[in-house]
């Protein structure tokens, strides 16, 4: 026996979903409810109601899932390029696609002319795939790894037994990285949350899909669910897309500095070949004054490398900076004798003089030394009778003062080393006396 139950409006002007009929769901419910106990079963044809509120869900569904492959497929092409899915590891990805391209292409002809493999897989199977791992191209190069998978391939010879070939194959590779960890993690604020949250999306998703029954409960249930879940995804692009343009606008602002950099090169060599001087920028002009103070230093570790009492430090190297910095020390043991120090003022302009000053301090405080060194960087400007460039201020390195620097270091030393004779002399001498009293007093004791 078979009871048919049809329950709605007597006439086809029903109710919206705006003012959705809570009594009609209760009447429905309760009818089922009351009969389902004495039949043997209850099959449920069609509900207008349920179509209703499934609407007005998958709409919301439709959203997030959208939402949710843009931002997939933007951090994909981000870190794999556009053909990513063709990566061995993504092999089921692409024999989805493969299979179902074609179709997605004859359904909508408008767009059969652009790369619709993002719209052609299942949800499910493109999560799984932005959660694999990524290997390493290459196998182990061991001599023993290598008779093993020799080994396999040539005993394999059963298709059932192909399986197990292939698995012991892809384990001699190494894993590099999982995709969702490295590229996916660092734009989600609460990675469980968001994983609870899509789990329970793809599930209302297949539910509402799929044609399930739904009543109010469950459809405010599910429109809560995805619109926490798209506030997961929009949060993540935003974070993506902040980190992607300031990466974007660090690389635009670093290329129009390049290439201004570039131009001023190029004009910079025409002027200099034309004028036929040298217009140095900072850096230039502070290495010229690194070889000053290398030339000094070369010719004083000169003078004490065979030296039994004095020594000198290795030397630091000069920077563009403005207090003044020590370059090396002389010194006896742990006793600092004499510190050379260095003080910059560079200016790059054309026509422009720079000034090493250099100070020789011995002990004390003692003044030993202070001289400068000049730089005068090239100046030209353009000649319209010439048409091209003439020679303003030629550029030149008055570096003779580093001579005496050099003679002011070395008198020191020579100094230090005849104090040093002297002392020794004096300490001889009175040894050879109290060695002399002593053994008058031994001799008169007899």
């Amino acid at each position: 026996m078979q009871l048919t139950v049809e329950i709605g409006y007597k006439n086809s002007c029903h109710k919206s979903e705006q003012s959705y009929d809570a009594f009609l769901e209760k009447l429905k419910l309760a009818i089922k409810n009351s009969m389902v106990r004495d039949w043997y079963k209850c099959v449920w044809i069609s509900d207008r109601q349920s179509l209703w509120l499934s609407r007005e869900v998958y709409s919301e569904i439709y959203m997030a899932e959208n939402e949710l492959r843009a931002f997939v497929s933007k951090v994909m092409i981000d870190n794999f390029g556009a053909e990513w899915h063709d990566r061995p590891e993504f092999s089921k990805l692409s024999a989805s696609i493969e299979l179902n391209a074609d179709n997605v292409k004859r359904n909508v002809p408008n767009f059969a002319n652009i790369d619709v493999n993002l719209y052609t897989v299942t949800l499910e199977g493109l999560m799984d795939t932005v959660q694999s791992d990524i290997y390493t191209d290459a196998m182990s190069s061991d001599s023993e790894v290598q008779k093993r998978i020799k080994s396999k391939i040539f005993s394999t010879t059963q298709l059932d037994k192909m399986k197990s070939a292939l698995d012991f194959l892809r384990n001699q590779y190494t894993k590099k990285y999982n995709i969702w960890d490295k590229f996916f993690i660092p734009f989600i604020d609460k990675p469980e949350e968001f994983q609870t949250s899509l789990t329970s999306f793809i599930a209302n998703r297949n539910h509402v899909a799929h044609n399930k029954l739904l009543d109010y409960s469950a459809k405010e249930k599910m429109l809560y669910d995805t619109h926490a879940f798209r506030g997961y995804i929009k949060e993540a692009v935003r974070k993506f897309d902040s980190e992607n343009r300031s990466e974007e606008v660090e690389e635009t602002l670093q290329a129009i500095e390049d290439q201004k950099e570039y131009e001023r090169e190029a004009h910079l060599e025409i002027v200099q070949s034309e004028a036929g001087i040298s217009i140095r920028d900072r850096k230039k002009i502070l290495a010229l004054f690194r070889e000053v103070i290398r030339d000094i230093y070369r010719d004083i570790h000169e003078i004490l490398y065979f030296n039994e009492v004095l020594d000198v430090n290795e030397i630091n190297s000069l920077k563009d900076e403005m207090d003044e910095q020590l370059l090396f020390t002389i010194f006896n043991g742990r006793q600092e004798l004499l510190n050379v120090y260095g003080l910059v003022d560079i200016d790059d302009s054309e026509g422009a003089t720079s000034v090493l000053k250099i100070s020789v301090v011995g002990g004390n405080d003692e003044d030993v030394a202070t001289e400068s060194i000049e730089y005068v960087n090239g100046e030209a400007e353009y000649n319209l009778e010439q048409t091209s460039y003439m020679p303003v201020v030629k550029d030149s390195l008055d570096d003779g003062n580093k001579e005496a620097v050099k003679e002011a270091v070395n008198e020191f030393v020579l100094r230090i080393m005849d104090d040093c004779e002297t002392m020794g002399y004096s300490e001889e001498r009175r040894a050879e006396e109290d060695w002399d009293a002593d053994a008058a007093d031994i001799l008169e004791n007899r």
